[in-house]
C-alpha cells in the first residue's frame, strides 16, 4: 500500500496543504483546548484523506477495506467538531458517552489504517454494505450540525462551521446514493472526483473565516434558519433513515438468497409507500407530528423570558385599592390582550366573582358549585375551556359542561384554572375580541403556568390577609388576658373585704377602708374600659417612682416577709400609667412573698443614675431552674399555680416594661432566692413612647 502514496503528485500535495494550514490556524486562534484538538485532528484526517482517496478511481482503491477506514475517520472527526461546538457554546457537559464514542471510533480507524499500511489493497467483502454505513454517519452529521446552526448561543464561526459540514456531507450522501442506485460509471466518477474540490473550497473558506473572525464563546449571530428550512431538513434526516432502513433490509433479503427476492423487495418498498400514505392521511397523526416539529424545531410564539418578566411587574404593582384580585386579573387580561375578563374564588360551597374588568354578564349570580363536573375537570386534569366557536375536537367532550353564563358572554375566548399544589382555588375568564383559531399547543402551556403562578400569588395574599387577621386577634385576645388579669385582682381585693366583713363591720376605718378600696376598684375599672375601647396604654404622665414604691410596700405590709426598701440617688421620674407600673412593682413584691417563708428577706433596692434607674426586688425564697426561666417563665398562659393563675402576669410584666423602652432581668438559684432587676430610662417623652409602641 505505501507504493500507492509514491504515485501521488503536486496536485495531490497541494490540496492536502489546504487542510494543513486549517490545523496551524486552529492551533494558533482556537484557545479552547478541546476545541484546538478536535479541530486539529479533522483538519489531518481531512489532509489524508485528500492524498488518499479524493482523486483515486471509484472502482477499486475507494472500496478497499483500508480507505473505508479513512472515511470513517473523517466523518468521525467532523462529529467531534460539533460536539464539542455545542458544549463551548452552551457553557454545558454533554453526556461523556457521546464524545467518548466518538473518539474510540476515531482511534480504531486510525488503527486500521495504519495496519493497512504494510498490507496490499483488499476489497470490502461487502461494498455496498459499507455505503450503507458512510450514509448514516453523513445523516449523524447534518443532525449535529443543525443543533449548531439552531442553538442560539452558537457564534459566528461555529454557524459557519455547521455550513461546511452539511456542505460537505450532504454532497458526500449525493454520491453514495448515486453509487446504490447504479448510474452510469462516467457520471458517478465524475461526482466522485468533485468531492476533494469541495472539501478543499469549504476548508479554505473556514481557514480565513476563523482567522478574521475571533472565535468566542456566545457571541452574538444575527443569521437563524427559518421554519421551512429547519422543516425541509428535519424531513431530508427522516427521509434518508427511512431509505436507508428500508434498503438494509432488502440487501438483507438479496444476501440470504430467499426465493422470489425480488418479489420481496418490491413488497417492502410498496408497503412502506402504504404506511406513510396511510399515516399521513390519519387527522390526529398529523396533529401530533405538527405539535412535536412545532416544540421541537421551530421558534416558540412566546418570547417566555419576556412573559415571566412581564407577568412579574404586573403582579408587584401596588394596587390603590388593595384589591390583590383586582392586580390579578390586570395581570393576566394585559398579558394576553383581553379586553374583558373575571376571576372567580373558592368559597365554602361556591365558586363567586370577586373582581371583574368590563365584563357584562347575563346571569345575575354567575357562581359554580364547588362539586360541579365543569370544576372537576379543571381541578383533576387542569383543563383550559374555550368557547365552542374556536374550541376544536378535543374540545367538544368538555364543551357540554361550560357555564351557560360563559357561552352566552360577548367575545367570551378561554377559562384559565387556577390550580396551586394541586388545588383549584380559582379560575379566570377571558374575553378577546379578535380571535382566529383554536388554542394551539403552547398557548395552552403558557396559559396554564401563568394560571398557576397567578394562583401562588393569590393562595400568598390570601395567607398574608389571614395572618394579618390572625395577629389582630392575638392583640384582642392579649388584651382580654391583660383585663381579665386586673379584673382577678380587683376582684381578690373585694374577696379580701368580704372575707373581714364579718369581723370587722363595726369598726369606722374597717368601713372607711372598705370605701376608698371600692373607689379604688372603680376607678381601675373605668380606666380598664377606656384601654378595652381603644387605649390600651392607659394615660401616659410623669410618674414618681420613689412614692409608687412606698405605695406598693404598704399594699403588701400586711404579708410576709415584709420588703425593706433602700434608695440610691435622687428621686426617679418616668412616663408611664401610674396604674400599670404599681400593677408591676405590686405584682413582683407579691410573687417574692409566695415564694419566701415568712421567716426569708425581700430586699428592694432603687439606683437611680443620670439617665436611667435600676429597680431590684431580691428574696431569698424557693427559686427556679434555670430551663424555667428561658422557656416558661415567660410564656403567656403557662402557670405554675394551677386553677389559681392564667399564666399571663410575669408576661404582662415585660409587656409593660417594653412598653416603656425599658428591660426585664431574672436570676435565680434554686433554694437560694431569685432577683429581678429592672432598667427604666428616665424622663422620656410620651410621643417617643407611642412610637416604640
Amino acid at each position: 500500500m505505501i507504493d500507492y502514496y509514491l504515485q501521488l503528485t503536486i496536485f495531490d500535495l497541494l490540496t492536502a496543504c489546504v487542510e494543513i494550514s486549517l490545523a496551524v490556524t486552529a492551533l494558533i486562534n482556537i484557545k479552547n483546548i478541546k476545541l484546538k484538538l478536535s479541530f486539529t485532528a479533522m483538519a489531518v484526517s481531512a489532509a489524508l484523506w485528500h492524498i488518499s482517496l479524493a482523486s483515486s478511481p471509484v472502482s477499486f482503491t475507494a472500496l478497499s477495506w483500508q480507505f473505508q477506514s479513512l472515511e470513517i475517520l473523517r466523518y468521525s472527526s467532523w462529529l467531534s467538531v460539533l460536539i464539542y461546538l455545542l458544549m463551548h457554546s452552551r457553557k454545558t457537559k454533554i453526556p461523556l458517552q457521546w464524545p467518548l464514542s466518538i473518539n474510540l471510533c476515531m482511534a480504531l480507524c486510525l488503527i486500521i489504517f495504519a495496519y493497512g499500511l504494510t498490507r496490499g489493497l483488499t476489497v470490502f467483502p461487502y461494498p455496498i454494505l459499507w455505503l450503507y454505513v458512510k450514509i448514516l454517519f453523513c445523516l449523524a452529521a447534518i443532525v449535529m450540525a443543525e443543533q449548531v446552526l439552531r442553538n442560539p448561543d452558537s457564534s459566528r464561526i461555529a454557524k459557519f462551521v455547521g455550513l461546511v459540514v452539511i456542505t460537505q456531507v450532504a454532497y458526500d450522501t449525493l454520491v453514495y446514493c448515486n453509487l446504490l442506485l447504479q448510474i452510469s460509471t462516467s457520471n458517478s466518477s465524475s461526482l466522485w472526483y468533485a468531492r476533494g474540490f469541495i472539501s478543499s473550497s469549504t476548508s479554505l473558506l473556514l481557514t480565513l473565516s476563523i482567522i478574521i473572525y475571533p472565535f468566542k464563546q456566545r457571541l452574538e449571530s444575527k443569521f437563524k434558519l427559518s421554519n421551512t428550512v429547519i422543516l425541509f431538513n428535519t424531513s431530508f434526516i427522516l427521509a434518508g433513515i427511512f431509505l436507508v432502513s428500508m434498503s438494509l433490509l432488502g440487501l438483507a433479503v438479496k444476501s440470504l438468497n430467499i426465493q422470489w427476492a425480488e418479489v420481496l423487495e418490491i413488497l417492502f418498498y410498496v408497503m412502506a409507500v402504504f404506511a406513510i400514505a396511510t399515516l399521513s392521511c390519519m387527522e390526529k397523526f398529523r396533529k401530533r407530528v405538527n405539535v412535536w416539529t412545532s416544540k421541537h424545531f421551530f421558534t416558540h410564539k412566546y418570547d417566555y423570558h419576556k412573559q415571566w418578566i412581564k407577568l412579574d411587574v404586573l403582579l408587584s404593582k401596588k394596587n390603590p385599592d388593595g384589591n390583590n384580585y383586582e392586580t390579578a386579573l390586570l395581570a393576566m387580561t394585559t398579558l394576553f390582550d383581553c379586553c374583558k375578563g373575571g376571576i372567580w374564588i373558592k368559597g365554602q360551597q361556591f365558586f363567586s366573582l370577586v373582581a371583574v374588568k368590563n365584563l357584562d354578564l347575563q346571569s345575575t349570580l354567575p357562581i359554580e358549585p364547588n362539586d360541579s363536573d365543569f370544576i372537576q375537570i379543571m381541578e383533576q386534569q387542569e383543563w383550559v375551556f374555550q368557547a365552542p366557536r374556536y374550541s376544536g375536537d378535543t374540545d367538544n367532550p368538555y364543551n357540554e359542561h361550560l357555564p351557560e353564563w360563559f357561552v352566552d358572554t360577548e367575545n367570551a375566548w378561554t377559562i384559565v384554572p387556577l390550580n396551586n399544589r394541586n388545588n383549584l382555588i380559582g379560575f379566570i375568564v377571558l374575553c378577546k375580541e379578535s380571535v382566529f383559531s383554536c388554542l394551539t399547543w403552547e398557548d395552552l402551556d403558557i396559559l396554564k403556568l401563568t394560571g398557576r403562578q397567578v394562583a401562588s400569588y393569590i393562595a400568598h395574599q390570601q395567607a398574608s390577609e389571614k395572618l394579618i387577621q390572625n395577629k389582630k386577634f392575638d392583640l384582642f385576645n392579649k388584651v382580654t388576658a391583660f383585663a381579665i388579669h386586673d379584673i382577678k385582682n380587683l376582684v381578690a381585693q373585694q374577696r379580701l373585704m368580704i372575707k373581714n366583713a364579718d369581723k370587722f363591720k363595726h369598726k369606722p376605718e374597717f368601713v372607711s377602708d372598705v370605701i376608698l378600696t371600692i373607689t379604688n376598684s372603680v376607678e381601675k375599672m373605668d380606666k380598664l374600659l377606656i384601654k378595652l375601647q381603644g387605649n390600651p396604654q392607659g394615660n401616659m404622665e410623669r410618674v414618681n417612682v420613689n412614692d409608687t414604691l412606698l405605695n406598693a410596700l404598704e399594699m403588701n405590709s400586711n404579708s410576709f416577709p415584709k420588703p425593706t426598701l433602700s434608695v440610691n440617688g435622687p428621686t426617679a421620674f418616668v412616663m408611664a400609667d401610674p396604674d400599670k407600673l404599681l400593677m408591676v412593682i405590686n405584682h413582683l413584691i407579691k410573687n417574692a412573698q409566695d415564694a419566701t417563708q415568712d421567716s426569708g428577706t425581700i430586699a428592694i433596692k432603687l439606683n437611680t443614675q443620670k439617665e436611667a434607674l435600676w429597680l431590684e426586688i431580691k428574696d431569698s425564697g424557693c427559686g427556679m431552674e434555670q430551663f424555667f426561666i428561658n422557656e416558661l417563665l415567660f410564656k403567656p398562659f403557662s402557670s405554675t399555680k394551677k386553677n389559681e393563675g392564667m399564666g399571663i402576669g410575669a408576661y404582662q410584666i415585660r409587656e409593660l416594661i417594653h412598653s416603656l423602652q425599658g428591660e426585664l432581668f431574672v436570676e435565680s438559684v434554686k433554694e437560694k432566692g431569685t432577683t429581678f432587676s429592672i432598667y427604666l430610662p428616665l424622663n422620656i417623652a410620651e410621643k417617643d413612647l407611642n412610637k416604640s409602641a
